[in-house]
């Protein structure tokens, strides 16, 4: 897969969500599109998805690898124990539902292109610690991930920022995580 890119398309103020995708695999793929909601309803050719933990945590790790790339300050992986975004996505993963199938296409052989966008540290959390997810940068290139938040681009740095604390304060069941990661700038510059 090469010259891929990825477009998150949010709608809300009161309580940011996703509610479409496109995720193009370049060459003679053709891209794959998503929408939120049970089926895809009156979009033809489309899947679809609902807004859950896991949908959550492919949010968050697009737009932390994206901020880390433009803001040091900004880890760019996410991070979690027990029912934590991290834990969610990677259960996703490693379960392969329909809506990851939908939303990032898969090969001939089955395989969810999915699996290849992010590198998991701890999948299935089968020792202590933490479940660590990234976004493969080998894959996609952060500047052709592309955000939309009511209509508009999203590029500014802290516009990203307060995007991802929006979708992350969603979370408040991460129960053995080490506590919040990084998001703004530190004190020590």
């Amino acid at each position: 897969m090469q010259e891929c890119s990825v477009t998150l398309y949010f709608e809300g103020t009161a309580q940011v969500e996703l509610v479409r995708t496109q995720v193009d695999l370049g060459g003679a793929q053709q891209p794959q599109g998503c929408v939120r909601g049970k089926t895809s309803g009156a979009y033809t050719r489309c899947g679809c998805f609902q807004w859950t933990s896991g949908v959550r945590g492919v949010c968050v790790a697009f737009l932390r690898f994206v901020l880390s790339e433009r803001d040091t300050s900004v880890d760019y992986f996410l991070s979690g124990g027990k029912a934590s975004l991290a834990a969610s996505l990677d259960y996703a993963l490693s379960k392969g539902p329909t809506w990851l199938e939908e939303m990032f296409g898969v090969g001939r052989n089955g395989t969810l292109f999915a699996r290849r966008f992010f590198r998991i540290s701890n999948p299935n959390r089968k020792r202590p610690g933490p479940v660590v997810i990234s976004v493969n940068g080998a894959v996609v290139n952060s500047y052709h991930i592309r955000f939309f938040w009511e209509g508009k681009p999203v590029q500014e740095i802290a516009a990203l920022k307060t995007l991802l604390t929006a979708i992350e304060a969603q979370d408040s069941t991460n129960t053995d995580a080490p506590g919040r990661l990084r998001v703004a700038v530190s004190d020590s510059e």
